[in-house]
């Protein structure tokens, strides 16, 4: 009989094959991160070593602590124009955005703000093509051309306001999938690890990049180290325009600040930051270049530089208290809680007063290169000062003792051994030596936001690109290159399966806690099937039938987490650029390892309880139908039921097919009439009246049946052979329902992630 079945040890092989795969890749993943840690300290001690020599020889020289290596732009500049916009929602045709006029300039940060209700994550909303629940009027312009940010989507970064993020992943790991999944294809690794240093860097994320995110059962780290993975993993794709919806909100005033600051410092590399804000500090408020108020109705009443709002409202007769905060001071104007010099002048009034007396925002201009070109000659002049007092006056090129002694002059004593290797590799050493002028060249360098050595040069040639180029005041075709193409899925689907597979490791804990209940139930079940499972018993298919309904309520229940809890996730990556299919199959793929081995581990435990007659195998097969096929009805209404209403329909379903329409004396009855029907479209139909049949043949034939038993016989015959004309057997005819029904199942669960919430993956 072993030989009947070599193709099911076969798939037993394939099944622990891919479990040690599983625990192999998180030995991997696990050792990487010492390397990981190692890694990031050497680069840190390189930049603090630079940054040291030249605070050393110039020591007011304005040096920014941190350089991108990896945060090229996709395109160097994005100028995003609007008019006349509004949004008419689709339910009732009610206007809750009207008229906002204005523009958001390249490489600046600008807020969006306004009282409760005013419209502004409407605006943001409209804008990005994310207005789903309503009409968009009026017009957006995306470099002079009429378009929308969501044709860009390749260029663009939205944070949404909840803190959507993986919880079982490290926080290294999280910007790494973004950057793996959102950058091009052909990007090389070592492209991908800098993006990831310079994301961890910005956001100050490097001291808790390998702690787990967590959520609020099992705590991670912070509310605002949570905020900033958040904006993170949209950094991870080097957008030139990012989108935030309210990133400051429930954060302390001082962390508020910090992420303020972080993102002040992307406008230095080319991105357009614009974000939804409510009530700042003052200190906060004046980070940002520019203003969007918007009023009461959602109507603009104050756009341009934030440092001009104070001025425009006073201009309009409006005085505001000593030590009153001028963020909240503005809301009040706006909501109409302070009066006007003018009794005239109301709140419903302030956007006509803005379309009369609205205020051109000046740039400071004359740029400022005589003063870089002086900057420049002031160092090089302290440069060869310095040079001459370490005696090293006069020479065009350094040994590693003479370098050696260069930095030992400045702050910089304690460089480990690799930092010291990392920096000789960034200043190009040859042959134990390093020019002059290259030496001279990095440190002047150093005062940009972009690193220039030997290393940026390589990255920029192998695929990061540079975001330098200059400004054009027109956007390509959308079938431009900047623009990009999807990733396909071949690429998509082993990342996703990588990233799915250290989440399923992690949950290691609730993995076991499901396989004790499972050996429970297959103990329970199992005990009340002893004696029974012969074909004189009469209850031999009903104890059956329970049998395989305990196993599908738990394969059921227990696969709704695929998608459940996680859908605002899959619309995030979905807006992102992350196929809907490499993200499904990817879930699919992982969590089919917990059922194979429910089903393995549920038929040996249950055998042994029930001291069930026949082989393993033969149970096996009739059990694995049942996983299948309750697994396609989890992922499937995992993807279509609201998360809190999904255990229930699960459960109802289940008990419905199992317990009602395939229970054996239903199917009995069923025979010859309408019920045949459902009878047939119940994949517990095959899978039961399979593994009876299955019973009966090995322990005597139908001669053995019990009298009363022989109608059930019947039924589950009539049904099981009716495909095939009597050339297939009832086994084969079993295995191809419930796995076309299993199929079909997960398929119409793909079909409701993907055109469910259509707008939420914009």
């Amino acid at each position: 009989m072993a030989g009947t079945y070599w193709w099911e040890q076969c798939m037993l092989g394939l099944f622990v094959a891919g479990y040690v795969v599983l625990v192999v890749n998180a030995l991997i993943n696990r050792r990487s991160r010492l390397a990981q840690t190692s890694k990031s300290k050497i680069m840190n001690d390189c930049e603090r070593c630079s940054v040291e020599m030249v605070r050393n020889i110039v020591p007011d020289a304005a040096v920014p602590e941190y350089r991108f290596r990896g945060m090229r732009l996709k395109m160097s500049a994005i100028h995003i124009g609007f008019e006349k916009v509004g949004v008419k929602l689709n339910s009732d045709g009610r206007c809750i955005l009207e008229g906002v006029t204005g523009e958001f300039r390249p490489k600046k940060m600008a807020a969006i703000m306004g009282p409760s209700g005013a419209g502004k994550t409407t605006f943001m909303n409209a804008i990005c093509g994310r207005a789903y629940y309503g009409t968009v009027t009026g017009q957006i312009r995306v470099n002079g051309k009429v378009s929308s940010i969501a044709e860009i989507k390749q260029l663009r970064g939205f944070v949404p306001q909840d803190d959507i993020v993986h919880e079982q992943l490290t926080v290294r790991e999280q910007i790494y999938y973004s950057a793996r999944l959102r950058n091009a294809e052909g990007t090389p690794k070592a492209a991908i690890e800098h993006i990831v240093e310079d994301v961890l860097n910005v956001m100050q994320l490097l001291d808790v990049q390998h702690s787990i995110v967590g959520d609020v059962e099992k705590r991670g780290i912070s509310g605002g180290q949570r905020k900033r993975v958040n904006i993170g993993l949209e950094l991870a794709s080097r957008p030139t325009i990012l989108m935030l919806d309210e990133p400051t909100s429930g954060l302390d005033a001082t962390t508020a600040l910090d992420i303020i600051r972080s993102l002040k410092q992307l406008t230095a590399i080319g991105m357009t930051v614009v974000m939804v804000v409510h009530q700042p500090r003052y200190s906060l408020f004046t980070l940002f270049d520019e203003v969007l108020l918007l009023g009461l109705g959602g109507r603009t009443v104050y756009q341009g530089p934030s440092q001009g709002v104070l001025p425009y409202f006073r201009n309009l007769g409006f005085h505001m208290p000593r030590h009153e905060n001028p963020a909240d001071w503005f809301m009040d104007v706006i909501a109409g809680k302070v009066k006007n010099e003018d009794p005239s002048l109301r709140c419903t009034g302030l956007a006509d007063s803005w379309l009369s007396a609205r205020q051109a925002s000046g740039e400071l201009g004359g740029a400022t290169g005589q003063n870089r070109r002086d900057d420049k000659l002031t160092f090089l002049a302290a440069f060869d000062e310095k040079m001459d007092a370490l005696g090293l006056g006069g020479l065009d090129s350094l040994n590693d003792a003479q370098f050696l002694a260069f930095v030992h002059s400045s702050e910089a004593k304690n460089l480990s051994d690799g930092a010291l290797a990392e920096l000789k590799q960034r200043l190009g050493f040859q042959d134990g030596q390093i020019a002059r002028k290259n030496l001279v060249n990095f440190l002047l360098g150093m005062q940009g936001s972009f690193s220039h050595d030997a290393l940026s040069g390589i990255l920029v040639s192998e695929g990061l690109g540079s975001s330098e180029g200059s400004f054009s005041t027109g956007l390509s075709s959308p079938t431009s290159s900047i623009f990009g193409k999807q990733a396909r899925f071949c690429f998509q689907y082993p990342v996703l399966v990588h990233q799915n597979a250290i989440r399923w490791v992690r949950s290691w804990r609730h993995k076991v806690l499901s396989t004790f209940l499972v050996t429970v139930a297959a103990v329970v079940f199992g005990a009340q099937c002893r004696e029974k499972l012969t074909p004189e018993n009469i209850l031999c298919p009903l104890k059956i039938n329970l049998s395989h309904l305990a196993l599908g309520l738990m394969v059921g229940i227990a696969c709704l987490p695929i998608f459940g809890a996680d859908r605002p996730t899959f619309w995030r990556e979905s807006a992102s650029g992350v196929r809907v299919s490499a993200f499904f199959l990817a879930r699919c793929t992982v969590f089919m390892f917990d059922v194979l081995m429910w089903c393995y581990l549920f038929t040996g435990v249950w055998m042994l309880a029930a001291d069930a007659p026949c082989d393993y195998w033969m149970w096996l097969i009739a059990f694995r139908m049942t996983a299948v096929s309750s697994a396609g009805i989890g992922v499937l209404l995992s993807t279509m039921i609201p998360e809190h209403t999904s255990t229930l329909a699960t459960a109802v379903t289940i008990l419905i097919l199992g317990g009602g329409i395939s229970e054996p004396q239903s199917v009995a009855e069923a025979v010859g009439t309408y019920k045949e029907v459902a009878a047939f479209l119940s994949p517990f139909t095959w899978a039961i009246g399979e593994n009876y049949l299955a019973v009966i043949d090995q322990l005597g034939g139908e001669d053995a049946v019990n009298f009363f038993a022989v109608d059930i016989v019947e039924g589950y015959k009539t049904i099981l052979e009716s495909v095939g004309g009597g050339h297939i057997d009832y086994v084969t005819n079993s295995y191809i329902s419930c796995s076309v029904f299993g199929v079909l199942a997960v398929l119409a669960g793909y079909i409701g992630l993907r055109w469910s919430h259509r707008g939420k993956q914009a």
